[in-house]
């Protein structure tokens, strides 16, 4: 459904982008070209992120709010600030499905306490903590309600994390610890497969089976997010960072012309990426998306130099955030719409 903002730092196992790929999408003009609109923040609002949208028009992330990381929608184009769940210090969210359901984690620093919760129109509601970790991180939401997780012990080590599903129709939630070959979960498709790092390709867990994504022998790839069966996410060939696309776990990778990663793609195939980054301390560059496999141009915002498109929404536009420091946490939310 989803994928976390890149925050122009890498990820875990994602290579380091070579400054080799210098190329930016050519014939920008002459393509799709999606336009940005700047959304208002909330009295005593500064920096933060759009990691998620209902597909309808709602979008939603985390941003500093007088000094506390909170929840924030923008609905109508308006901020609706939906706060810090009771008894914690900050809140940030992760992923949005089409009936408005948030998942995210919350935080309370001083009892170093981490807990996923879901927030919708009745407020928030804190998950448990599965027997045995210490804490939990949101990671996602599909749209049948199935909630993923990530959670952890305190100690480290093999074998100190595990995804954790908790199915919408209830029940003990599904407890898949980290292996040397599926150690670290990313997304959550919409037929309850987990999608996972892993020490070859991405391994795809479904009930308990693990299938890996197909690359070339010679290829690493990771896939960073997957929506009916299709995974985008980025391969390293030849010692060169590309975005990378799989129709599905079994067809082979196909790049994705002028990008160096791929973020987010939504129930059509639009997909929603990063150019690579020629120069300078920020691994990697601006905004990109294609539509299926066709690149487009993504425009920055007036008066902005830096801008991350990480969530493709089903209504077709895009969302992120825009900035003129890549060290900055985030920066203004934007919202972009392919012109016409």
């Amino acid at each position: 459904m989803k994928l976390k903002s890149w925050v122009r730092f890498a990820a875990p196992v994602v290579a380091v982008l070579s400054v080799a790929v210098l190329a930016q999408p050519a014939q920008a003009a002459n393509r799709m070209a999606w336009r940005p609109t700047v959304l208002p923040l909330p009295p005593g609002g500064s920096s933060g992120f759009l990691t998620g949208s209902d597909g309808k028009g709602e979008y939603t992330g985390t941003f500093t709010i007088n000094g506390r990381q909170s929840v924030v929608s923008w609905r109508n184009g308006q901020p609706v600030l939906r706060g810090v769940p009771s008894g914690y210090e900050a809140a940030l969210a992760e992923d949005e499905n089409p009936a408005g359901v948030i998942v995210g984690t919350a935080h309370d620093y001083d009892s170093m306490i981490s807990r996923a919760y879901t927030l919708d129109a009745n407020g928030f509601h804190v998950k448990d903590v599965p027997a045995g970790y210490d804490y939990v991180y949101g990671v996602a939401i599909n749209t049948r309600g199935d909630v993923l997780g990530r959670a952890m012990k305190f100690n480290g080590g093999t074998g100190s994390d595990a995804a954790v599903l908790w199915r919408a129709e209830g029940g003990a939630p599904v407890l898949v610890p980290s292996t040397p070959d599926m150690y670290y979960v990313r997304d959550l498709d919409e037929d309850g497969t987990l999608l996972f790092d892993s020490n070859r390709s991405s391994a795809l867990w479904k009930d308990g089976v693990v299938r890996h994504l197909s690359p070339s022998p010679s290829v690493q790839g990771w896939g960073l997010a997957i929506r009916n069966g299709v995974v985008v996410g980025t391969r390293n060939y030849g010692g060169v960072d590309q975005a990378v696309r799989w129709a599905s776990p079994d067809a082979p990778a196909v790049g994705l012309a002028g990008g160096a990663m791929a973020l987010s793609v939504n129930q059509v195939g639009l997909t929603a990426g990063l150019v690579p980054n020629p120069s300078g301390p920020s691994i990697v560059g601006n905004a990109i998306a294609w539509r299926t496999t066709t690149p487009g141009e993504v425009r920055a915002p007036s008066g902005y130099s830096t801008f991350e498109a990480s969530v493709a929404a089903d209504d077709g536009s895009l969302a992120g955030f825009a900035t003129n420091d890549w060290r900055d946490y985030g920066g203004v939310p934007v919202v972009w719409r392919l012109a016409p």
